[in-house]
């Protein structure tokens, strides 16, 4: 019986040897864990977006013919580069037949006019006539004139020739921005055949969710890039916030003047990120961030162990850190929590 007792307690001290040599042996390739100490610290709040360079509508210019007719050609191209006076588009006016005419007409009609009117203030002066017989001689007299004028003026943009064609010509130096008419197209002086943007004179605007545009005011400073210059960094600042909510895309219009510009071009897609102002969050390194079914925590340590707290993500900063909400400033978090999570 004691030699059976005897062989019991040695098989157990063995097993218990063996565990205690295991356990040392797991503890010593587990690494252990890393910690670091929350941080408090102002940063900048932001949002990103997308954004187009369009037109300032002040300086927008919009071309019209001088004369009505059939547009016959267009010399130029959106996104073309035109000098002032450059042509830009050639009407083919009605035949000026029918203006002869109409001027011989005129000439003959005001010179009797003019007779009339001379006419009825020398009978007004010895009391012959009444005084608004002369008026009316006078009024007519200026219509006249200015018929007259007005079809001088249509010969002289047609060329002095029959069936003349009409020029129309840069007022300045600009981009071309948009074409609303093509060659065959019916036009008059109303119609807008093109129009030009001043390069100085762009903005670029950004489309924001509606619950972010409420964040952002008049003068915030806004940063932006292009792929196509992926060095340059570009700056300006917001000059206008549209009160108009887009009712497709429930988004807002944001106008932005950047502060230069002379690698832009009309249509040009921008990266956008308007700065809205600054705001203290509790600041950790990223590894420390844990994502569990659509959540983010952080393992804290309390007494010498590793809690779970759930943690509200606010936004990825420089050098691997990010913004949280949920923590204090100077509490202890593992940096490696994965550690800590049981398969």
């Amino acid at each position: 019986m004691r030699r059976w007792t005897f062989m019991m307690v040695l098989i157990l001290s063995l097993y218990a040897c063996q565990k205690a040599e295991k356990t040392q042996k797991e503890e010593a390739k587990s690494p252990p864990l890393q910690i670091g100490q929350v941080l408090y610290q102002e940063v900048a709040s932001y949002i990103d977006a997308t954004g187009s360079v369009e037109p300032d509508k002040d300086g927008l210019v919009k071309i019209s013919p001088r004369l009505p007719g059939v547009l016959q050609s267009l010399n130029v191209n959106v996104g073309d580069r035109v000098r002032a006076g450059e042509l830009l588009a050639v009407v083919k006016a009605p035949d000026s037949t029918d203006l002869y005419a109409q001027k011989l007409s005129l000439n003959a009609q005001l010179a009797n006019a003019e007779r009339l009117y001379k006419l009825k203030e020398e009978l007004y002066q010895i009391g012959a006539v009444p005084k608004s017989e002369v008026m009316d001689a006078e009024t007519n007299y200026k219509v006249l004139k200015a018929q007259l004028q007005g079809v001088e003026e249509k010969l002289k943009i047609l060329g002095g020739g029959k069936g003349g064609l009409s020029g129309v010509y840069a007022p300045m130096e600009g981009i071309v921005y948009q074409i609303k008419a093509r060659p065959g197209d019916s036009v008059d002086t109303s119609t807008e055949i093109l129009s030009l943007v001043r390069p100085s004179r762009v903005l670029v605007v950004a489309q924001l969710p509606e619950k972010e545009a409420f964040h952002v005011k008049v003068g915030d400073k806004v940063e932006f890039s292009i792929s196509v210059f992926p060095d340059r960094t570009y700056t300006g600042r917001v000059k206008y916030v549209s009160d108009v909510v887009d009712p497709e895309t429930r988004t807002v219009k944001v106008y932005i003047v950047p502060d230069r510009v002379e690698d832009f071009k009309v249509n040009m897609f921008f990266k956008i990120r308007i700065y809205t102002g600054k705001s203290t969050y509790a600041v950790i390194p990223e590894s420390a961030l844990l994502y569990k079914e659509g959540r983010f925590f952080v393992y804290t340590m309390e007494d010498g162990k590793a809690v779970l707290k759930e943690v509200q993500f606010v936004k990825e900063l420089e050098g691997k850190r990010v913004a949280v909400l949920g923590l204090q400033e100077g509490q202890k978090v593992v940096l490696n929590p994965m550690l800590e999570e049981k398969p």
